[in-house]
């Protein structure tokens, strides 16, 4: 029974996601070719408007009339710089790259110094000191090695020699 019933209900689940499947393709196509209608209309209103446009510039163009017209020709000289070249030029790209740059490698020498900081944000006498005192303290441990040879590692550790003060 308990199957009977489950089986029913996935059907009556399957009947629903396909026809809610259905609705939503239909959907889809509508909102398509409400899209293709825009553009169509959008177009038509383009090319009329530039039909227009070329209406008016041959109105223009038979209204007014040019004195001496088959005297005087004018001739358009290439020039070189920035509007020489027309936007609808192929070579529009290359003429607008400057040269390449020459390579070359530069040296940069920093001076040495033991401390992270910068020369700019350090305490040079406090650094002096602090140099002094590490290389004292080598000395003496350099000293001392054949005296702490005998003793055990715990022996060595201060922190243990404390404890045991």
């Amino acid at each position: 029974l308990e199957e009977a019933e489950r089986k029913r209900i996935e059907d009556l689940k399957e009947k629903e996601r396909q026809r809610v499947t259905k609705e939503l393709e239909l959907w889809k196509k509508q909102q398509e070719d409400a899209e293709k209608q825009k553009k169509v209309q959008k177009e038509g209103e383009l090319h009329q408007e530039v039909e227009r446009l070329k209406e008016k510039k041959k109105e223009k163009m038979n209204k007014t009339s040019i004195p001496n017209e088959g005297t005087s020709k004018t001739r358009l000289k290439p020039t070189k710089g920035h509007g020489s070249y027309s936007m609808f030029s192929e070579n529009l790209k290359e003429e607008q790259l400057p040269a390449p740059r020459s390579a070359a490698t530069i040296k940069i020498n920093f001076t040495s110094r033991v401390f992270p900081t910068a020369l700019r944000e350090s305490r040079i006498a406090e650094e002096e000191e602090w140099l002094c005192k590490q290389a004292e303290a080598r000395r003496t441990i350099s000293a001392d090695l054949s005296e702490l040879e005998d003793l055990k590692e715990e022996e060595k550790n201060p922190d243990w020699l404390k404890d045991k003060g």
